[in-house]
């Protein structure tokens, strides 16, 4: 009777027909399957990681291009939906994005105009209730049921009044200090702008481009990728800024009725801070609860942490929902960890970009783009090998 061998990469199967014999373990099967799957996946996380900080150090080269093209990704992401209804109405491909690139860039120049003078004109203000807010919490903190020393967050205090008192002017107007020179950031401004229009003219054809440049078995997966991917990335930014809209007029109408002053700028800074999940909201609303204990009373205070309360349960179980849609949420935590490390990276920016970054990963990972298998133990491999054995005449 004849021997038919058959080579695996990994184990070699002898079968003699009409009865299958038990494989030759290799030298590799002898070592425990949990040591070697902890080994597989080392070094290609290793490699992953070396990969992602070779990346990284890159695009620190380059931070000016690499910050302008992915805010026009962003912002094409926003008005992408408006050109699509222009075209819908029968209007050319060109004309139509010349139309919502200039209404949505005047739009953005005004929002940026109206910004930045509430904030100027309105910083020694906030320095001031500020630190009307670090007294007020310091004579409780002393004289309350802690009884904390005195001296000690005299000190604390008496730091952090001084740094807002001189430096609040600086911060507020946005001193490009560590951000590069004027020229740069209207470079950046720019190049951002023109990302922008090619983006919204041309983006299908470059993405076809980049398609082409993968082997042709894996383009269906790379174009199945990069929908989900814009799916994702395009209700996250339009979500985001209605959510953000709308805790600010919250906030901003809760503290015109109540008559605490500041209300708009306040507002303004909650419509920034919500950019950031978590942690944005957290600082803005404890800034405008602080606001109004010290200029109102207790009673207002708890009103108006009661709105932001109510404000932010709205957001997370009927705004995120329905305008981001459920394949967008990322787990709170994920979002905290991700916000955190983002701006240990890149500060601010790295803060704002890392939650839609882990939304588009999660997503693409979950629609099954990449495939992920683990290393089959011995005895699996050993019945599937039988199993392919078997089949064969």
């Amino acid at each position: 009777m004849g021997l038919i061998r058959r080579r695996d990469p990994r184990v070699i199967v002898v079968r003699e027909q009409g009865n299958a014999t038990e494989p030759e373990p290799t030298v590799s099967d002898r070592a425990p399957w949990a040591l070697r799957v902890i080994s597989d996946w080392s070094w290609r996380i290793l490699v992953v990681a070396a990969f992602v900080a070779l990346l990284l150090w890159l695009i620190s080269q380059i931070k000016l291009v690499a910050v302008a093209f992915i805010i026009g990704v962003l912002l094409t992401a926003l008005l992408q939906p408006f050109v699509g209804g222009l075209n819908r109405m029968k209007v050319p491909r060109l004309l139509s994005t010349a139309i919502v690139f200039i209404v949505g860039l005047a739009v953005l120049a005004g929002l940026g105009a109206f910004v930045g003078t509430q904030v100027s004109s309105n910083a020694g203000a906030l320095g001031a209730q500020f630190t009307d807010i670090l007294n007020t919490a310091e004579n409780w903190l002393t004289k309350g049921p802690l009884h904390v020393n005195v001296s000690q967050l005299n000190n604390v205090t008496g730091t952090v009044s001084k740094a807002l008192n001189d430096n609040w002017q600086r911060i507020a107007t946005g001193a490009v200090t560590g951000l590069g020179t004027t020229v740069e950031i209207v470079g950046g401004v720019v190049l951002a702008a023109f990302c922008t229009f090619f983006l919204l003219l041309d983006g299908g054809e470059i993405w076809h481009w980049l398609r082409t440049k993968f082997p042709e078995r894996s383009r269906a997966r790379v174009g199945e990728g990069g929908e989900v991917a814009w799916r994702t990335l395009s209700h996250y930014v339009r979500g985001t800024v209605l959510i953000a809209f709308l805790d600010a007029v919250a906030v901003t109408v809760t503290l015109l009725v109540a008559g605490v002053p500041l209300a708009v700028p306040v507002g303004v800074l909650v419509f920034l801070g919500a950019f950031i999940p978590v942690l944005g909201l957290a600082v803005t609303g404890a800034l405008a609860v602080g606001l109004a204990l010290v200029s109102k009373g207790p009673i207002i205070a708890v009103i108006v942490l009661g709105v932001i309360v109510l404000a932010v349960q709205v957001e997370g179980h009927v705004l995120q929902p329905l305008v981001m849609s459920r394949a967008v949420r990322v787990h709170p935590l994920a979002v905290l960890l991700s916000v955190t490390a983002g701006s240990l990276v890149a500060g601010i920016f790295g803060a704002v970009i890392a939650v839609p970054l882990v939304a588009v990963v999660n997503n693409v990972l979950t629609a099954r783009i990449i495939d992920f298998h683990m290393p089959t133990r011995p005895r699996e491999r050993i019945r599937r090998n039988r199993a392919v054995g078997d089949a064969q005449p």
